[in-house]
C-alpha cells in the first residue's frame, strides 16, 4: 500500500463528492412520481447500515484493504478470485460513469465531437491525477467541494428567485402508497451512491489514524441525503413528476428555465462543468482503487504501466458498453443493480463480515 495519509476533512469532501458523483443530476427515485423525495430521503438510512459494515471490516483489519483481507478471510484461492472481481467490478463501474459524462457532453456542448476523443482526453487527465497519488487527489477535493458547494446553494437561490417553484407538484403525498417507494429505495437508490461506499474499503487504510471514520462517513452520507432530497424536492416542483422521468438530465432541464432579470440565464454550461468535475472525481476513486488493487493481487509496485493499462480499458469499456444511451441507462437501472450491485456492495460484504466474526470468535475460543 502506499505510504501516504488523508485527513478526515478530506476524507469528508471526497465522499460527499463521489456520492454526488452523476447521481446529483440524474432522476433519482422518479419511478415513486411525485413521492421521489421520500425515496432520497429514506435511502440514506439503508446507506449508514451498508457502510456500518464497511467499517466494522476495515476495523478488523486496519491496514489492509478489501482486496487483502478477503485473501485472510476466506483464504488465498477463493479470496483472489473475489478481489480480481472486485478489480473488474471497480473498473467497470467506473466506465459507465464515464460513459454518462460523454453521453452529456456530446448531447450539448460537444455534439460534433466523437465519443471516442471525449473518453480519451478524460482518461489521460485521470491517468495524470491518479500518478501524482491520493493525497494529492484529496486536496484538490477539499477545493472541488468547496467551489462546488456554493454553486449548488446559488442555483437553488436562483430557482427561488426565478419564481420557477410550485410547490402543488408535490401533491399528493403517498398517492399510490409505500409500494413504489421501497420498490426505489432497493435496490436502485440503496446502491447508488451508498453501496458503492464500498469503494472506500479500498481507501480507508491511507486515512490517518486518528480520523474518526465512521462519525466522518456519517456525516457525509447525511449531508448528501439532505441535500439529494432537497434537490429532488426543487426538481419536482420546477418539473413535475412526469417531466422529471422522462428527462435524461432534470437538472440540466431545469437550469434553463431560470431567468433574473434578463441577466442571469443560460446557466447550462455551468450544469455541464459540474457535472463533468463531479463525474471526473468519482472515475478517479474508482480508477485509483483498481490500481491499488491490481498492484496488491499482482504482486506490483507502484508503477505507470499499471495505471495507463486501467485507463486504457476504462476508456475502451466506455464505448463498447452499450449501443446507445438509452439502452447504457436500462442497463444501469434495471440490470446493474440486481447483479452486480447487490453482489458486491451487500452479500459478499456481510458474508465476509460473518465470517471475519466467526474466525475470530474461534480462535478466541481456541485461545
Amino acid at each position: 500500500m502506499p505510504k501516504e495519509k488523508i485527513d478526515g476533512i478530506q476524507l469528508f469532501c471526497l465522499m460527499v463528492l463521489f456520492m454526488f458523483g452523476t447521481a446529483i443530476f440524474l432522476d433519482l427515485g422518479s419511478g415513486a412520481k411525485q413521492d421521489a423525495w421520500i425515496v432520497t430521503i429514506l435511502s440514506p438510512i439503508t446507506g449508514l447500515l451498508l457502510f456500518a459494515v464497511y467499517y466494522r471490516l476495515y476495523k478488523q483489519y486496519p491496514s489492509l484493504p478489501l482486496t487483502e483481507y478477503v485473501k485472510k478471510i476466506l483464504g488465498k484461492y477463493l479470496g483472489s478470485i473475489i478481489s480480481y472481481l472486485y478489480i473488474i467490478y471497480f473498473i467497470y463501474i467506473a466506465s459507465r460513469v464515464l460513459r454518462d459524462i460523454e453521453e452529456l457532453l456530446i448531447s450539448s456542448p460537444y455534439a460534433k465531437t466523437s465519443i471516442i476523443t471525449l473518453g480519451i482526453c478524460m482518461v489521460f487527465a485521470l491517468i495524470y491525477a491518479v500518478n501524482l497519488g491520493l493525497e494529492v487527489f484529496a486536496r484538490a477535493g477539499v477545493i472541488c467541494f468547496a467551489i462546488i458547494s456554493v454553486t449548488l446553494f446559488l442555483i437553488i437561490i436562483f430557482y427561488v428567485i426565478s419564481d420557477l417553484i410550485h410547490a402543488e407538484n408535490l401533491r399528493p403525498v403517498l398517492a399510490n402508497g409505500w409500494k413504489p417507494i421501497i420498490k426505489e429505495i432497493f435496490p436502485v437508490n440503496m446502491t447508488v451512491p451508498y453501496g458503492e461506499l464500498v469503494l472506500f474499503s479500498m481507501i480507508f487504510p491511507l486515512i490517518k489514524r486518528e480520523t474518526k471514520i465512521m462519525k466522518t462517513g456519517s456525516m457525509a452520507i447525511g449531508f448528501v441525503g439532505l441535500y439529494l432530497t432537497i434537490n429532488t424536492i426543487v426538481l419536482i416542483c420546477i418539473l413535475g413528476a412526469d417531466l422529471l422521468d422522462r428527462s435524461a438530465f432534470p437538472a440540466l432541464a431545469a437550469v434553463g428555465y431560470i431567468q433574473i432579470a434578463g441577466f442571469i440565464q443560460r446557466l447550462d454550461p455551468l450544469i455541464i462543468l459540474l457535472i463533468v468535475f463531479l463525474g471526473f472525481i468519482k472515475v478517479g476513486v474508482f480508477f485509483y482503487s483498481a490500481v491499488i488493487g491490481m498492484n496488491n493481487l499482482f504482486k506490483l509496485k507502484p508503477n505507470a504501466f499499471t495505471s495507463y493499462s486501467v485507463g486504457g480499458i476504462i476508456c475502451l469499456s466506455s464505448i463498447i458498453i452499450a449501443p446507445s444511451y438509452q439502452s447504457h441507462l436500462d442497463e444501469g437501472l434495471k440490470i446493474v443493480p440486481y447483479t452486480l450491485h447487490i453482489a458486491f456492495q451487500l452479500v459478499i460484504p456481510i458474508l465476509l463480515f460473518i465470517v471475519a466474526v466467526i474466525r475470530l470468535k474461534w480462535k478466541e475460543h481456541k485461545i
